[in-house]
């Protein structure tokens, strides 16, 4: 109720919120911000505030009014630094001295434009160094052959590099809406081999798969999962290290399994699950663990963040600008169609992560030498 009254104050009395599944759950939806206006400094700290404190925000019915992805990305900025995408450059993960975008034409949303064109284009803003296209329209088209894919593993966006994001953040453009005779979108296909660590107990790889299957994302909540645990086991965790790298053969870095937010003091785990992924992403090491005592040290506290009591899976609506913590949650994509022959199956939303403290004011003021060292390509959103 209090979060009601101070939202009436700094917006107006048409400003709702309300939670996404049950008072006690993750997340909050919030109606009634136009987000296609700039935050005054009380709004963006209230802002920042609900996220740290419910972990999910969603503000929906952006579309009813001029909405364009600079938009989000303003918005995006009072909770960290936008980076660009890896996706988005040519030449990702070659080492090069110089980053290079994709021709335009083969760009995500030039792709997507032409599956179904007068149905379905990209909105302004899509070609942005920090805008991800996450959607199943590239390569689709109503002569294609209907392809299902799996989810991806349970994770956080981009936590290898030393400092990890802290918020990533979707508009959703389409959602589909077909459904099989089951009721359900999608049926989940079979994991390759090699997916997970093949010694992974069936009932994580029970849990790991309990995933929706209507295209929404599924999130777990890790700050619920270190409050579950006792005051013993809050202890022990609260000293372990853990080795992050990209590749198997780098050094990578130690931290802190368990963070604290600088804001309100709450603790959650920092994506506890890359020790099981597969054979193409290096594995996380606990310190003074063996890889293979590592593995069963995070499959156990994977198991325990995963049970459905943690669990809330995100139904996207068009219109809809989603905000999430990366420090108090995991979340996958679920299995979707890939490749699509009908325009009700499109799902196609942008997502932007951020770095970095938030702010209550912009532009924001990240110093040229934290930008140049934790943000690659050096990148500040153009549109201040």
């Amino acid at each position: 109720m209090k979060s009601q009254t101070v939202l009436s104050e700094l917006f107006d009395s048409t400003v709702t919120i309300e939670p996404l599944s049950h008072e006690e759950g993750m997340g909050r939806r919030i109606r009634g911000v136009d987000l296609s206006t700039p935050l005054t400094p009380k709004q963006a700290k209230m802002v920042v505030q609900l996220l740290d404190d419910h972990n999910i925000l969603t503000f929906p019915g952006q579309d009813l009014t001029p909405f364009e992805l600079q938009d989000m990305e303003r918005f995006a900025n009072y909770f960290g630094a936008p980076i660009p995408h890896p996706k988005n450059y040519a030449n990702y993960g070659a080492s090069p001295e110089k980053l290079v975008l994709l021709p335009i034409e083969e760009r995500t949303s030039s792709r997507s434009n032409q599956a179904f064109p007068g149905r379905i284009k990209c909105i302004a803003g899509a070609d942005s160094p920090a805008v991800y296209i996450v959607t199943n329209l590239n390569g689709s088209g109503p002569q294609e052959q209907e392809e299902t894919t799996g989810g991806q593993h349970w994770h956080t966006d981009i936590e290898f590099e030393p400092v990890p994001l802290s918020t990533s953040l979707f508009y959703v453009q389409c959602a589909p809406v077909t459904r099989k005779a089951n009721g359900s979108w999608v049926t989940n296909p079979p994991r390759p081999q090699g997916f997970y660590h093949p010694d992974s107990a069936a009932e994580l790889s029970e849990l790991r798969e309990a995933l929706p299957l209507n295209g929404e994302t599924a999130y777990a909540n890790t700050a619920a999962a270190y409050s579950a645990l006792s005051n013993s086991q809050r202890a022990e965790l609260d000293s372990v290290m853990v080795r992050r790298r990209f590749r198997v053969g780098d050094s990578g870095w130690l931290a802190p399994l368990v963070y604290t937010n600088p804001r309100n003091g709450k603790k959650s785990l920092h994506s506890p699950v890359w020790a099981s992924r597969g054979k193409n992403v290096a594995p996380v090491e606990v310190q003074g663990k063996t890889p293979k005592e590592s593995r069963e040290f995070l499959d156990r506290l994977e198991a325990h963040v995963l049970q459905p009591q943690f669990r809330y899976d995100h139904a996207h609506c068009p219109g809809d600008v989603t905000v999430w913590s990366n420090f108090a949650t995991l979340h996958t994509a679920p299995p979707s169609k890939r490749i699509i022959n009908n325009a009700d199956d499109a799902r196609l939303m942008y997502r932007i992560s951020c770095k970095g403290l938030p702010t209550e004011t912009l532009p924001r003021n990240d110093s040229d030498e934290w930008i140049n060292e934790n943000i690659q390509p050096p990148y500040r959103s153009p549109i201040f």
